[in-house]
C-alpha cells in the first residue's frame, strides 16, 4: 500500500543482533505465446500469493478474452508495463464490477498504482474513491483501512505536476556508509543546503524531516495523512513539492517529498542511543534514473550508460516496493529488496514453506527498528540462507525469521537488505529491463 509502506524506511534494520548482546520504460511484454493452461482459481492464487513467474506462464496460455485482459493487466502492473496495464484493466473493469467484485478491487488498486507511478494523481484519486464507495465491503477491515490511508495520502498530491528528469551523460556520485546507522548515503546540495541523503529503494517516496524541510524553504501541505512504518507505528505526514533537484548530471523537477515529524525519522541505534535522519531519496527518483549501480568502492552510477542487468534476476513491483525473484531449494520465490535495510530477514511464509531449515532451532529475542520506533519480538535465526540470484549463488548468514510488519509482507518470503550485496563489488537495479544483477565477488568479505 502507498500509505502502509510509504514509511518503511530502514525497514528490517534492527540492532542486527539479539537483545542480550545488544514511469519506467517498458521492457518486452510478458505476454509471450505459451500452450500452458490453468484454471482461473490458480491465477487468482498467483496474484494473491505474489507468484508472478507462475502467473506469467498461466497468462501466456490464455486465449484472448476480457478475463485474460484482467490477469494480463495485473501482471503488466507488476512488471512495470504501466501504459499496457492501464489499457487492459480499463477495458476489463466494467465487466468485473458487476460479476467479480474481488477482482474489481485488485484491478482498481492496480490502476491507482499505475496512475501514481505515471504522476496522474487525480486519476489515482478517482480509482481510490471508486474502491471505497463501491467495494468497501469486499476488502475486509485491514484492506479498507489501507485503501483509506492510501487515498488520503494521494489527496495531498491533487493536481501536483508530473515529475520530470533530464540528463545527457552518466551519473557518477560518490557514496559512503553512515557509521551510525550503516546506511548508503550521498551528499546533495539543494536550495543551497548540503546534506547527506540516504539512498533507499525500500522507501516508497523520498522523505525529509520537518526541520530539514524548513531549512530547504519548503511549504508542507496544509492537509495531513498518516502512514504505518516498518514497526507498525502510525506516523503523520504532509507532502511538499521540490521544484528542482540536481543529482549529478541529472535535473529532476517536481519531486514529491514526504514531510514527517523529526521523531519519526529518529532511529534507535542501541538501547540508549539514537540517530536523526534528515533526508531519504526513495523509489520514484531512483527509478527515474532507469539503471542504478552501487559499487563497493564508493560510486553511485546511473543513467543510460550504466551497466545493464539483462543477465540478472527478474524484478517485479508490489506497488512502490521492488520485489526480487530468487531461487531457494529449486523454487522461485519473491523477496522485497531494500537498500535502506542493513540486514535481511525471512518471513512466516518462508518458515511455512521451508520447514526443514528450522529443525532444532529455538527462538531468541530480536528488536526491529524503523520509522516511528522499535518493536521487540522473538525470532528464529537461520545459520545460513542460500539464494540463487540470477547467475549468482549468494549466501546469507544468521538470518532472523519472524513475522514481517504489514499485511502483505507475510505473503512474500522476507526482505533482503545490504548483507545480500555487501560481499560483491557492485549491484545493479535495471528499471528498464526489470532485472537485478550482482557484480563480481570480493575476495575477502567486508568487515
Amino acid at each position: 500500500m502507498l500509505a502502509i509502506l510509504v514509511l518503511a524506511l530502514l525497514s528490517g534494520r534492527a540492532f542486527a543482533q539479539p537483545v542480550p548482546s545488544q514511469a519506467p520504460k517498458a521492457s518486452p511484454s510478458p505476454t509471450v505465446k505459451n500452450s500452458q493452461r490453468s484454471t482461473t482459481a490458480d491465477l487468482d492464487a498467483d496474484v494473491k500469493n505474489f507468484d508472478y513467474a507462475a502467473l506469467t506462464k498461466h497468462v501466456d496460455g490464455m486465449p484472448p478474452s476480457l478475463e485474460r485482459d484482467y490477469f494480463a493487466g495485473v501482471l503488466a502492473n507488476r512488471t512495470g508495463h504501466l501504459d499496457e496495464s492501464i489499457a487492459l484493466l480499463t477495458r476489463a473493469l466494467p465487466h468485473l464490477e458487476p460479476s467479480n467484485p474481488e477482482r474489481a478491487v485488485v484491478a482498481l488498486h492496480s490502476l491507482a498504482d499505475d496512475y501514481v507511478k505515471t504522476y496522474h494523481y487525480n486519476d489515482a484519486i478517482q480509482a481510490f474513491e471508486e474502491l471505497l464507495y463501491k467495494f468497501a465491503s469486499h476488502m475486509g477491515k485491514d484492506g479498507r483501512r489501507g485503501v483509506e490511508d492510501d487515498y488520503h495520502a494521494v489527496l495531498l498530491l491533487r493536481s501536483a505536476p508530473a515529475q520530470t528528469i533530464s540528463f545527457n551523460e552518466k551519473i557518477d556520485l560518490p557514496i559512503h556508509r553512515n557509521p551510525e546507522i550503516d546506511s548508503i548515503e550521498t551528499s546533495l546540495t539543494i536550495n543551497g543546503v548540503e546534506q547527506p541523503w540516504i539512498l533507499d529503494t525500500g522507501a516508497n517516496f523520498s522523505a525529509v524531516s520537518a526541520s530539514f524541510a524548513s531549512k530547504l524553504g519548503l511549504r508542507p501541505s496544509q492537509g495531513v495523512a498518516k502512514a504505518q512504518g516498518a514497526t507498525g507505528a502510525e506516523n503523520k505526514l504532509q507532502v511538499a513539492l521540490l521544484p528542482e533537484m540536481k543529482l549529478g548530471s541529472a535535473t529532476i523537477h517536481n519531486v514529491v517529498l514526504l514531510v514527517v515529524d523529526d521523531n519519526t525519522l529518529n532511529v534507535q541505534t542501541g538501547e540508549t542511543t539514537h540517530y536523526q535522519i534528515s533526508a531519504v531519496l526513495g523509489y520514484p527518483v531512483l527509478q527515474a534514473l532507469k539503471r542504478i549501480t552501487f559499487t563497493h568502492d564508493g560510486h553511485f552510477l546511473a543513467g543510460p550508460d550504466s551497466p545493464e542487468g539483462q543477465n540478472g534476476a527478474p524484478l517485479y513491483m508490489d506497488e512502490l516496493t521492488p520485489l526480487l525473484e530468487c531461487e531457494v531449494e529449486n523454487r522461485k520465490v519473491l523477496f522485497s529488496f531494500d537498500t535502506g535495510a542493513n540486514a535481511s530477514a525471512v518471513s512466516d511464509r518462508y518458515h511455512r514453506d521451508f520447514p526443514d531449515a528450522f529443525k532444532g532451532l529455538k527462538k531468541a529475542p530480536y528488536v526491529m527498528a524503523g520509522a516511528g520506533g522499535t518493536k521487540k519480538i522473538t525470532a528464529y535465526y537461520l545459520p545460513e540462507v542460500r539464494l540463487g540470484v540470477g547467475q549468482t549463488q549468494a549466501v546469507l548468514q544468521k538470518v532472523p525469521a519472524m513475522p514481517m510488519m504489514g499485511k502483505d509482507m507475510d505473503r512474500r518470503y522476507g526482505n533482503l537488505g545490504r548483507d545480500l550485496v555487501d560481499p560483491y563489488r557492485s549491484f545493479t537495479i535495471d528499471f528498464e529491463s526489470m532485472r537485478f544483477m550482482l557484480g563480481d565477488k570480493i575476495s575477502a568479505p567486508p568487515k
